[in-house]
């Protein structure tokens, strides 16, 4: 624009110019046609030249305004999922809280955690990954309930902002959604099963701002992570103080990894068919400073939430073998393998270093995976156990009953025991359908050739109706108690046989 406006007035100088030079040639007598013509072309010279200027001008302001719109939508959302942003999500909440001051509609904030997520891109690749997340995002966003707003708020976390009646709408939407996510997605070499836990906030002080209910969902979300995951969890009085304790455990667990506070202690596994000691379960246990003994059942969980179950897993391994070198060559040990760990594609490898270097043979060496574990890894379960259990090293179903395994696993996957959970066992105490459901047990076993151990046998009378029905292996107070390593040498130097064996 302003090289034009140069041009215009440069040309009324140069046609000012003209004219009082061509004005002598024409003797005063009209207009000279050089004149007009060196007019005409300068005028169509200079249009031309702030046309293409206008056009230029045109364009470069349609490409700031697309660049505005593509700028203003990528600040509003996830560019992965087209659902909203987490920055998106919170100015949305902040408006919902206030039309809920003014007597609106009550709120209500849901975040959803995709469980073991991760495994997914170890197992399959990001870009499995990826479509799960989009997936996951499209069951999220199909509409079930009016006055909601979906967004993706971190990398597998999602949100729900309802507004409406709270009453139970709330945690019904929830279950839905658990139910959805549930549900296999297709990928390029099969499907993947994954699972969520949901944490639930509701707005009930008119104080309460947009970041603290946020906070108060976030908070209720560790809740059910930490209590079980796949469930919905709702925010409730206390819920601060207990994320607080449960941020002093992790600090504490990951000093004591450091430092080896924990440390394997061993209980006898029996056969039953000839009172013989065959080997031992390892278990965890740490003996905190402050704290006492803290069950393994508090510190595991946070153990495979921070990403430390294989550290800690391999370092009972080594401290297992190491401690079974001086025992009966004939003694094996059992241990047990977190679900998640089936994630890591190395892990058949690292038990492989282990046994290795720690001169331990693979054949003494027994397993013992979840059911769980199959169902969210099937495929990698297989590739590892099988590596595993091709040089001697075997595999038990822990917990059997309890969870979500099928006869197609049992077939499938490389398992050469069962062991009942000790609840079946202590509800076999109580009543004669406790015993069906072992009995049915042990014959299902027989059916797949697989051999049965059950847990929990803490009476006479128990042990007797279990070798009954053919249990093959038993464990539990009535043969021993865990017992640490130092314990066990010498129980095992010269022990006498506990009182249910000599019968």
């Amino acid at each position: 624009m302003l090289i034009g406006i140069l041009l215009l007035g440069f040309s009324a100088f140069l046609l000012a110019a003209i004219g009082m030079f061509a004005a002598p040639l024409g003797m005063g007598a009209g207009i000279s046609p050089l004149y007009l013509a060196a007019a005409l072309a300068l005028f169509l010279a200079i249009g031309l030249s702030m046309q293409r200027n206008l056009v230029r001008l045109r364009h470069a302001l349609n490409l700031s305004h697309r660049k505005q719109r593509r700028l203003s939508a990528t600040s509003r959302i996830d560019p992965l999922t087209g659902l909203l942003n987490r920055a998106t999500f919170m100015r949305s909440l902040d408006k919902a809280l206030g039309r809920w001051r003014g007597g609106g509609p009550a709120v209500s904030v849901l975040l959803v955690d995709l469980n073991r997520f991760k495994s997914v891109n170890d197992a399959h690749g990001h870009a499995a990954g990826d479509l799960l997340l989009v997936e996951t995002a499209r069951r999220l966003s199909t509409p079930k309930t009016a006055g909601t707003t979906v967004a993706r708020v971190g990398g597998d976390r999602f949100a729900l902002l309802l507004e409406g009646d709270v009453g139970a709408l709330p945690e019904s939407v929830g279950h839905r959604m658990l139910e959805d996510i549930a549900a296999p997605v297709p990928i390029q070499n099969g499907s993947v099963r994954i699972s969520a836990s949901i944490g639930m906030a509701v707005a009930e002080q008119p104080q309460v701002s947009g970041n603290e209910l946020f906070r108060a969902a976030e908070m209720a979300l560790g809740g059910a992570r930490r209590s079980a995951r796949g469930k919905v969890h709702r925010f409730e009085a206390g819920t601060e103080e207990a994320v607080k304790e449960r941020h002093a455990l992790e600090a504490d667990l990951r000093r004591a990894l450091d430092e080896g506070e924990i440390v394997p202690y061993y209980q006898p596994l029996i056969a039953l068919d000839g009172d013989r000691l065959i080997g031992f379960e390892v278990l965890a246990r740490w003996q905190h400073p402050t704290r006492g003994l803290v069950p393994p059942a508090a510190f595991i969980p946070v153990a495979e939430e921070i990403g430390r179950i294989g550290e800690l897993f391999d370092k009972l391994l080594v401290r297992a073998c190491s401690d079974a070198r001086g025992w009966p060559s004939e003694l094996r040990l059992s241990v047990n393998i977190s679900p998640t760990q089936f994630a890591e594609p190395q892990m058949a490898t690292r038990i492989l270093d282990i046994l290795a270097k720690e001169n331990f043979s693979p054949a003494r060496l027994e397993l013992e995976i979840t059911e769980n574990a199959l169902v969210d890894e099937v495929s990698s379960a297989r590739l590892i156990l099988t590596t595993l259990r091709n040089v001697g090293v075997s595999v038990a179903l822990d917990d059997f009953g309890t969870g979500y395994s099928s006869l197609r696993h049992l077939s499938d996957l490389p398992v050469d025991r069962l062991k009942i959970d000790r609840g079946f066992v202590e509800s076999a105490r109580r009543d004669e359908e406790g015993w069906r459901i072992v009995r049915a047990i042990v014959q299902l076993a027989g059916t797949f050739d697989l051999a049965t151990t059950a847990e929990g046998i803490e009476a006479p009378e128990i042990l007797a109706t279990l070798r009954e029905l053919g249990c093959d292996i038993g464990q539990g107070y009535l043969f021993g108690k865990p017992i640490s390593a130092e314990q066990t040498s010498l129980w095992l130097l010269g022990r006498p046989l506990p009182t249910a064996l000599a019968s």
